[in-house]
């Protein structure tokens, strides 16, 4: 690998050299862009390579290493070796944030190596943790997350995740919260926010989903209203404890407009996505994932279908973020069989448009992961930080316990390259191990 990386700089160089006979090159080749813990030490070595002014490599170069904010580089070797390689193992110092080092030897501009200092509390990678909750009704169940964050200075909290309780599969309790938090994994309510934020007129209510609209400067929560319609409703809010009166956005039959996931992509341009199931609700053998499009978020038009199928699986709850960096939607749905919805998977799917997509064929998430979800994993949500180019998930699920399913939700973080591995039909169905029992009441 080191000499296939090489023989590529040196086709580079050769084509665009302009430093002259005898000018030395140095080179990242190895471990940028990394990320640790303040203090310690990043996964790999980081390594730099040296050529000459014919782009070859050379050996026996003292290569001199130097890290900013206290950090300390140990050079595994003094001189660069065969390859012109010289590689050295960096321990992160004691200021967060992007970090540099550099590679150097005299008659060469330096080399620049980069990494990314996180606070010594930061999530660690793929160990899921549960999360508690002070629900209004004192159960601590909760299903729906849905995670928004605010510019630091606007609301109590820069982070707000929307939740209902769902005590036992209570749907009467099933009423959206707002908590809000500094860290992912540690949250409690706002000084004077209401808990839950709305109560139902009729029926009950659900599925809440949260968009910080910087124009107005204000948290705009949208949530189902479920009687023998489904009836998605919006209030707003610029402190997190007042919110304005509920407005009708959309409507339609009951089952027809499940989970709505609304995405502010810029001025005048709004997308809202929501399950189809008709009447059967979860016990439907398919569903339909609808887009609509707005100019305000609130006057929404006709919706269109999405291309969002995945073989015996069947998308059953959604959340929908726009990606600028990576310029494209991802989707994060819980599947369901054709039988029910005790849902065993949840799926990550990425899309251009809106309407087409691609699902990663290898779950986020599956059923038995951690005691909590032993039984289903059910509607989650996510946020995606470019700079360390990692994805933080909000799950729900159950587990059966007395006759019951109880609910909680937990936090995991992960690395977007470990998440988008192979593109493809998810798996059939038949392959996950029935529930213990059917969900007679559902989120």
């Amino acid at each position: 690998m080191r000499l296939s990386i090489v023989a590529f700089l040196a086709a580079s160089l050769a084509a665009c050299r302009d430093q002259g006979p005898g000018a030395l090159e140095v080179l990242v080749t190895e471990g940028d862009g990394q990320m640790a813990r303040i203090g310690t030490p990043l996964p790999e070595p980081v390594a730099v390579t040296v050529l000459d002014g014919d782009g070859r490599p050379l050996a026996g170069q003292q290569v001199m290493w130097r890290a900013d904010a206290g950090g300390h580089i140990a050079p595994l070797s003094t001189r660069t070796d065969a390859d012109g390689v010289s590689r050295a193992r960096w321990i992160l110092g004691t200021v967060e944030g992007v970090r540099t080092a550099t590679a150097s030897l005299p008659g060469a501009a330096p080399a620049v190596v980069t990494a990314v200092a996180e606070p010594a509390d930061v999530l660690l990678f793929d160990q899921p943790a549960t999360l508690a909750l002070a629900t209004y009704d004192g159960s601590g169940q909760v299903v729906h997350p849905d995670f928004a964050a605010t510019p630091p200075t606007m609301f109590a909290s820069g982070y707000h995740l929307a939740i209902t309780p769902y005590p036992f599969g209570d749907a009467r309790r099933e009423n959206p919260s707002l908590f809000g938090g500094r860290r992912f994994d540690t949250w409690g309510l706002d000084p004077g926010a209401p808990n839950p934020v709305v109560l139902p007129r009729a029926g009950y209510l659900s599925d809440p989903d949260l968009v910080y609209q910087p124009d107005a400067r204000e948290l705009w929560l949208y949530y189902r209203q479920v009687t023998d319609r489904n009836v998605v409703h919006l209030i707003r809010s610029t402190d997190g404890i007042a919110w304005s009166a509920p407005v009708d956005v959309v409507s339609g039959p009951n089952h027809d407009v499940v989970s709505p996931s609304v995405v502010r992509r810029g001025p005048g341009d709004w997308w809202m996505w929501s399950v189809r199931s008709g009447t059967l609700g979860c016990s439907a053998p398919s569903t339909t994932v609808d887009v609509r499009r707005s100019m305000d978020g609130i006057t929404w038009s006709d919706p269109k279908t999405a291309d969002l199928t995945a073989g015996a699986l069947w998308p059953w709850h959604i959340d929908v973020e726009w990606i600028p960096s990576r310029n494209e939607f991802w989707a994060l749905y819980n599947a369901k069989t054709d039988t029910g919805c005790t849902t065993p998977a949840i799926y990550l799917a990425t899309s251009t448009d809106g309407l087409t997509w691609k699902t990663v064929e290898r779950p986020v998430l599956m059923k038995g992961r951690i005691p909590a979800f032993q039984d289903i994993v059910y509607r989650s949500t996510f946020a995606y930080d470019p700079t360390t180019d990692a994805v933080t998930f909000w799950y729900s699920g159950a587990r059966f316990e007395s006759g019951n399913y109880v609910w909680s939700a937990a936090v995991e973080r992960r690395h977007r390259a470990e998440l988008f591995i192979g593109f493809s039909r998810i798996q059939d169905g038949t392959l996950f191990t029935p529930p213990p029992a059917p969900l007679t009441d559902w989120p």
